[in-house]
Protein backbone atom coordinates (compact mmCIF):
# COMPACT_ATOMS: atom_id res chain seq x y z
CA UNK A 1 0.00 0.00 0.00
CA UNK A 2 1.07 3.51 -1.44
CA UNK A 3 -0.28 7.11 -1.00
CA UNK A 4 -0.30 8.40 -4.94
CA UNK A 5 -2.26 12.05 -5.11
CA UNK A 6 -3.98 12.16 -2.02
CA UNK A 7 -5.12 8.52 -2.21
CA UNK A 8 -3.77 5.18 -1.58
CA UNK A 9 -2.76 2.70 -4.16
CA UNK A 10 -2.92 -1.22 -3.68
CA UNK A 11 0.17 -3.18 -5.61
CA UNK A 12 -0.57 -6.54 -5.78
CA UNK A 13 3.08 -8.30 -6.24
CA UNK A 14 4.36 -11.62 -6.83
CA UNK A 15 7.34 -13.20 -5.59
CA UNK A 16 9.62 -11.78 -8.17
CA UNK A 17 9.32 -8.62 -7.92
CA UNK A 18 6.32 -8.54 -10.86
CA UNK A 19 3.65 -5.88 -10.39
CA UNK A 20 0.36 -7.69 -11.00
CA UNK A 21 -2.10 -5.05 -10.60
CA UNK A 22 -2.87 -1.76 -8.86
CA UNK A 23 -5.85 -0.54 -7.61
CA UNK A 24 -6.49 3.32 -6.09
CA UNK A 25 -8.92 4.16 -2.85
CA UNK A 26 -9.90 7.05 -0.96
CA UNK A 27 -7.46 7.38 2.14
CA UNK A 28 -9.88 6.15 4.50
CA UNK A 29 -10.51 2.86 2.75
CA UNK A 30 -7.08 1.85 4.32
CA UNK A 31 -8.19 -1.43 5.19
CA UNK A 32 -7.60 -4.56 3.41
CA UNK A 33 -7.59 -8.44 3.70
CA UNK A 34 -5.85 -11.07 1.98
CA UNK A 35 -7.62 -14.90 2.78
CA UNK A 36 -8.43 -18.01 0.95
CA UNK A 37 -10.96 -19.65 -0.88
CA UNK A 38 -11.36 -22.51 -2.45
CA UNK A 39 -10.57 -21.20 -6.15
CA UNK A 40 -7.85 -19.39 -4.80
CA UNK A 41 -6.62 -16.14 -2.43
CA UNK A 42 -8.79 -13.36 -2.55
CA UNK A 43 -7.61 -9.60 -1.89
CA UNK A 44 -10.87 -7.83 -0.11
CA UNK A 45 -10.31 -4.04 -0.83
CA UNK A 46 -12.79 -1.67 1.10
CA UNK A 47 -14.42 1.29 -0.77
CA UNK A 48 -17.18 4.65 -0.29
CA UNK A 49 -20.20 3.99 -2.60
CA UNK A 50 -23.51 6.77 -2.80
CA UNK A 51 -26.32 5.55 -0.87
CA UNK A 52 -29.37 6.69 -1.95
CA UNK A 53 -30.03 9.86 0.03
CA UNK A 54 -26.19 11.05 -1.44
CA UNK A 55 -24.47 10.28 1.44
CA UNK A 56 -21.16 7.92 1.22
CA UNK A 57 -21.52 4.25 2.61
CA UNK A 58 -18.46 1.94 3.35
CA UNK A 59 -18.23 -0.87 0.45
CA UNK A 60 -16.40 -3.69 0.27
CA UNK A 61 -14.98 -6.22 -3.12
CA UNK A 62 -13.30 -8.84 -3.22
CA UNK A 63 -10.54 -9.24 -5.91
CA UNK A 64 -8.22 -12.35 -7.36
CA UNK A 65 -5.56 -11.98 -5.81
CA UNK A 66 -3.51 -12.86 -9.22
CA UNK A 67 -5.23 -11.26 -11.85
CA UNK A 68 -6.96 -8.09 -9.93
CA UNK A 69 -10.30 -9.41 -11.80
CA UNK A 70 -13.09 -8.82 -9.46
CA UNK A 71 -14.65 -11.60 -8.28
CA UNK A 72 -17.53 -10.00 -6.25
CA UNK A 73 -18.95 -6.65 -5.09
CA UNK A 74 -19.23 -3.97 -3.90
CA UNK A 75 -21.41 -5.30 -1.12
CA UNK A 76 -22.32 -2.23 0.95
CA UNK A 77 -21.06 -3.08 4.62
CA UNK A 78 -21.97 -1.67 8.16
CA UNK A 79 -18.99 0.19 9.00
CA UNK A 80 -15.25 -0.43 8.83
CA UNK A 81 -13.72 -3.86 9.31
CA UNK A 82 -12.77 -4.81 12.14
CA UNK A 83 -9.57 -7.05 11.23
CA UNK A 84 -10.98 -10.66 12.89
CA UNK A 85 -11.76 -11.56 9.25
CA UNK A 86 -14.23 -10.31 6.67
CA UNK A 87 -16.11 -8.96 9.95
CA UNK A 88 -17.84 -5.56 9.86
CA UNK A 89 -19.45 -3.37 12.20
CA UNK A 90 -19.81 0.76 12.50
CA UNK A 91 -18.17 2.75 14.80
CA UNK A 92 -19.50 3.34 18.37
CA UNK A 93 -21.26 6.07 19.25
CA UNK A 94 -18.61 9.57 19.68
CA UNK A 95 -16.23 6.28 18.37
CA UNK A 96 -15.83 5.08 22.57
CA UNK A 97 -16.68 2.39 23.42
CA UNK A 98 -18.05 -1.21 21.79
CA UNK A 99 -19.47 -0.54 18.11
CA UNK A 100 -22.58 -1.66 15.82
CA UNK A 101 -24.19 -5.13 15.47
CA UNK A 102 -21.70 -6.62 12.95
CA UNK A 103 -21.92 -8.75 9.73
CA UNK A 104 -19.68 -11.48 7.64
CA UNK A 105 -19.26 -11.88 4.72
CA UNK A 106 -18.31 -15.04 2.66
CA UNK A 107 -14.43 -14.33 1.05
CA UNK A 108 -15.94 -16.16 -1.77
CA UNK A 109 -18.90 -14.68 -2.71
CA UNK A 110 -19.56 -11.18 -0.40
CA UNK A 111 -22.45 -13.20 0.66
CA UNK A 112 -23.39 -12.12 4.05
CA UNK A 113 -22.64 -15.18 6.37
CA UNK A 114 -23.80 -13.69 9.74
CA UNK A 115 -25.80 -10.69 10.52
CA UNK A 116 -26.49 -9.48 13.97
CA UNK A 117 -28.88 -7.23 15.29
CA UNK A 118 -30.31 -5.43 18.40
CA UNK A 119 -31.73 -8.56 19.68
CA UNK A 120 -29.28 -11.19 18.35
CA UNK A 121 -28.75 -13.37 20.92
CA UNK A 122 -25.42 -15.01 18.71
CA UNK A 123 -23.00 -12.55 18.46
CA UNK A 124 -20.05 -12.63 15.58
CA UNK A 125 -16.81 -13.13 16.52
CA UNK A 126 -14.27 -13.57 13.68
CA UNK A 127 -14.32 -15.01 9.93
CA UNK A 128 -11.49 -16.92 8.42
CA UNK A 129 -11.22 -18.57 5.03
CA UNK A 130 -14.46 -20.90 5.39
CA UNK A 131 -14.28 -20.97 9.39
CA UNK A 132 -17.19 -18.37 10.94
CA UNK A 133 -16.86 -18.21 15.21
CA UNK A 134 -19.69 -16.60 17.20
CA UNK A 135 -20.54 -16.74 20.47
CA UNK A 136 -23.34 -17.47 22.68
CA UNK A 137 -23.65 -16.82 26.12
CA UNK A 138 -20.65 -18.43 27.70
CA UNK A 139 -20.03 -20.53 24.79
CA UNK A 140 -17.72 -19.74 21.69
CA UNK A 141 -19.13 -21.99 18.64
CA UNK A 142 -17.66 -22.74 15.39
CA UNK A 143 -19.15 -23.23 11.94
CA UNK A 144 -18.69 -23.42 8.42
CA UNK A 145 -19.85 -20.86 6.17
CA UNK A 146 -23.42 -23.45 5.27
CA UNK A 147 -23.76 -23.17 9.06
CA UNK A 148 -22.61 -26.58 10.05
CA UNK A 149 -22.20 -26.75 13.39
CA UNK A 150 -18.09 -28.00 14.19
CA UNK A 151 -17.77 -27.42 17.71
CA UNK A 152 -18.54 -25.25 20.99
CA UNK A 153 -16.21 -24.61 23.64
CA UNK A 154 -17.13 -22.64 26.89
CA UNK A 155 -15.01 -19.22 26.41
CA UNK A 156 -13.40 -19.71 29.82
CA UNK A 157 -11.46 -22.70 28.02
CA UNK A 158 -9.58 -20.36 26.42
CA UNK A 159 -9.26 -18.08 29.59
CA UNK A 160 -11.82 -15.35 28.17
CA UNK A 161 -15.18 -14.34 28.74
CA UNK A 162 -17.42 -14.55 25.42
CA UNK A 163 -17.96 -11.07 25.18
CA UNK A 164 -14.00 -10.72 25.58
CA UNK A 165 -13.71 -13.13 22.71
CA UNK A 166 -15.83 -10.17 20.12
CA UNK A 167 -12.97 -7.88 21.27
CA UNK A 168 -9.41 -9.40 21.75
CA UNK A 169 -7.60 -9.90 18.48
CA UNK A 170 -8.19 -13.42 16.56
CA UNK A 171 -5.15 -13.85 13.71
CA UNK A 172 -5.45 -16.52 11.45
CA UNK A 173 -2.62 -19.05 11.18
CA UNK A 174 -2.70 -20.93 8.01
CA UNK A 175 -6.16 -21.63 6.85
CA UNK A 176 -7.56 -24.03 9.58
CA UNK A 177 -6.39 -22.27 12.75
CA UNK A 178 -6.85 -19.14 14.62
CA UNK A 179 -4.55 -17.21 17.42
CA UNK A 180 -6.39 -15.62 20.55
CA UNK A 181 -4.90 -12.82 22.34
CA UNK A 182 -3.43 -9.30 22.02
CA UNK A 183 0.09 -8.87 20.35
CA UNK A 184 2.76 -8.59 22.32
CA UNK A 185 1.13 -11.06 25.47
CA UNK A 186 2.83 -14.22 26.21
CA UNK A 187 -0.51 -15.66 27.43
CA UNK A 188 -2.08 -16.20 23.69
CA UNK A 189 -3.47 -19.65 22.44
CA UNK A 190 -3.70 -21.34 19.29
CA UNK A 191 -6.83 -22.52 18.59
CA UNK A 192 -8.05 -25.51 15.69
CA UNK A 193 -10.75 -23.82 13.67
CA UNK A 194 -12.02 -27.27 12.14
CA UNK A 195 -12.33 -29.18 16.07
CA UNK A 196 -12.44 -26.26 18.54
CA UNK A 197 -8.97 -27.59 20.11
CA UNK A 198 -6.04 -25.61 22.14
CA UNK A 199 -3.24 -26.64 19.88
CA UNK A 200 -1.02 -24.48 22.16
CA UNK A 201 -1.51 -21.57 25.47
CA UNK A 202 0.52 -19.45 26.91
CA UNK A 203 2.24 -18.31 23.83
CA UNK A 204 3.50 -15.30 22.19
CA UNK A 205 3.28 -16.47 18.90
CA UNK A 206 2.32 -18.94 16.00
CA UNK A 207 3.21 -19.50 12.59
CA UNK A 208 2.23 -22.02 9.64
CA UNK A 209 4.62 -23.30 7.29
CA UNK A 210 2.82 -24.58 4.04
CA UNK A 211 6.10 -26.17 2.68
CA UNK A 212 6.46 -28.46 5.67
CA UNK A 213 2.90 -28.36 6.61
CA UNK A 214 4.04 -27.19 10.45
CA UNK A 215 2.58 -25.30 12.87
CA UNK A 216 5.10 -23.16 14.80
CA UNK A 217 4.68 -21.83 18.28
CA UNK A 218 6.74 -19.80 20.56
CA UNK A 219 6.26 -20.46 24.12
CA UNK A 220 8.69 -21.18 27.06
CA UNK A 221 9.77 -23.25 24.25
CA UNK A 222 9.60 -23.36 20.53
CA UNK A 223 7.53 -26.19 19.62
CA UNK A 224 6.52 -28.02 15.95
CA UNK A 225 3.35 -29.61 15.50
CA UNK A 226 0.75 -31.44 12.27
CA UNK A 227 -1.52 -29.87 10.88
CA UNK A 228 -3.79 -32.06 13.13
CA UNK A 229 -2.28 -31.20 16.24
CA UNK A 230 0.10 -33.45 16.88
CA UNK A 231 3.10 -32.61 18.68
CA UNK A 232 6.31 -33.21 15.99
CA UNK A 233 9.10 -31.57 17.51
CA UNK A 234 10.28 -29.20 20.60
CA UNK A 235 13.31 -27.17 21.35
CA UNK A 236 14.49 -24.71 23.74
CA UNK A 237 13.85 -21.15 22.58
CA UNK A 238 17.33 -19.47 21.87
CA UNK A 239 17.99 -17.38 24.46
CA UNK A 240 17.03 -13.69 23.75
CA UNK A 241 15.95 -14.30 20.76
CA UNK A 242 12.51 -13.86 18.65
CA UNK A 243 10.85 -15.46 16.13
CA UNK A 244 11.00 -12.79 12.70
CA UNK A 245 9.29 -14.87 10.36
CA UNK A 246 8.52 -18.51 9.64
CA UNK A 247 7.87 -19.82 5.53
CA UNK A 248 9.77 -21.94 2.94
CA UNK A 249 10.53 -24.42 5.49
CA UNK A 250 12.93 -21.90 7.47
CA UNK A 251 12.36 -20.37 11.22
CA UNK A 252 14.07 -16.81 11.02
CA UNK A 253 14.72 -15.11 14.47
CA UNK A 254 15.22 -11.37 14.87
CA UNK A 255 18.86 -11.07 14.67
CA UNK A 256 18.77 -7.54 16.27
CA UNK A 257 18.05 -9.22 19.38
CA UNK A 258 20.48 -12.69 19.21
CA UNK A 259 23.45 -10.46 18.62
CA UNK A 260 23.60 -9.00 14.67
CA UNK A 261 23.82 -11.03 11.52
CA UNK A 262 27.94 -11.62 12.18
CA UNK A 263 27.11 -13.44 14.88
CA UNK A 264 28.81 -17.14 15.60
CA UNK A 265 26.12 -19.03 16.30
CA UNK A 266 23.91 -19.60 13.56
CA UNK A 267 21.97 -21.96 15.67
CA UNK A 268 20.34 -18.76 16.81
CA UNK A 269 19.42 -17.43 13.34
CA UNK A 270 17.56 -19.89 11.70
CA UNK A 271 15.99 -23.28 12.34
CA UNK A 272 14.03 -25.89 10.46
CA UNK A 273 10.37 -25.88 10.43
CA UNK A 274 10.05 -29.52 9.68
CA UNK A 275 12.10 -31.01 12.89
CA UNK A 276 13.44 -28.00 14.98
CA UNK A 277 17.28 -28.64 13.89
CA UNK A 278 19.65 -25.94 12.47
CA UNK A 279 19.23 -24.59 9.21
CA UNK A 280 21.87 -25.69 6.81
CA UNK A 281 22.97 -25.05 3.51
CA UNK A 282 23.10 -22.24 1.55
CA UNK A 283 20.29 -21.09 0.21
CA UNK A 284 19.04 -17.18 -1.36
CA UNK A 285 16.94 -16.70 2.13
CA UNK A 286 19.99 -17.97 4.58
CA UNK A 287 22.57 -15.64 2.28
CA UNK A 288 19.60 -12.65 2.92
CA UNK A 289 19.93 -13.54 7.07
CA UNK A 290 23.27 -12.95 7.18
CA UNK A 291 24.01 -10.06 4.74
CA UNK A 292 20.41 -8.27 5.43
CA UNK A 293 19.21 -9.61 8.66
CA UNK A 294 16.04 -11.28 9.59
CA UNK A 295 12.84 -10.85 7.46
CA UNK A 296 9.62 -10.47 8.53
CA UNK A 297 7.95 -12.24 6.21
CA UNK A 298 8.86 -15.24 4.66
CA UNK A 299 6.70 -16.41 1.45
CA UNK A 300 6.03 -20.13 0.30
CA UNK A 301 8.83 -19.14 -2.78
CA UNK A 302 11.62 -18.31 -0.45
CA UNK A 303 10.67 -14.78 -1.38
CA UNK A 304 11.15 -12.55 2.05
CA UNK A 305 10.99 -8.69 2.87
CA UNK A 306 13.24 -7.01 5.07
CA UNK A 307 13.41 -3.85 6.49
CA UNK A 308 10.95 -1.53 7.55
CA UNK A 309 7.07 -3.09 7.46
CA UNK A 310 5.96 -0.01 6.24
CA UNK A 311 8.39 0.33 3.26
CA UNK A 312 9.74 -3.00 3.07
CA UNK A 313 12.26 -4.24 0.81
CA UNK A 314 11.76 -7.41 -1.20
CA UNK A 315 14.23 -10.55 -1.76
CA UNK A 316 13.55 -12.96 -4.43
CA UNK A 317 14.38 -16.64 -3.81
CA UNK A 318 16.51 -16.60 -7.11
CA UNK A 319 19.92 -15.01 -5.90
Amino acid sequence: MHEKDARLEYRAVDSNGVILWTAQRPRVCSAYLVTTTDSGPIAVLMDQGPTTGGSLTSTASGYDLETGQKRWGPVETPGAMLGNGLVFASAPKDFIGTGGPRTALDPATGDVVAAENDDTSTRVVALFSEHLVRSRDDNLIGENLDGDRLWTRTAGDFDVSAAEAREIPWEPIGATHALLGDAGSEERTLIDLNSGASVDSDISGAWFDSSTDTLVTAGADLQGFDSDGSERWESPLPENAEVAAVGAGLIAFDTESTGGPDQTDRSVAARSARNGSLAEGDTPLLRTLKSLGSPHHIAESGAALVGDPQSPLLITGRR
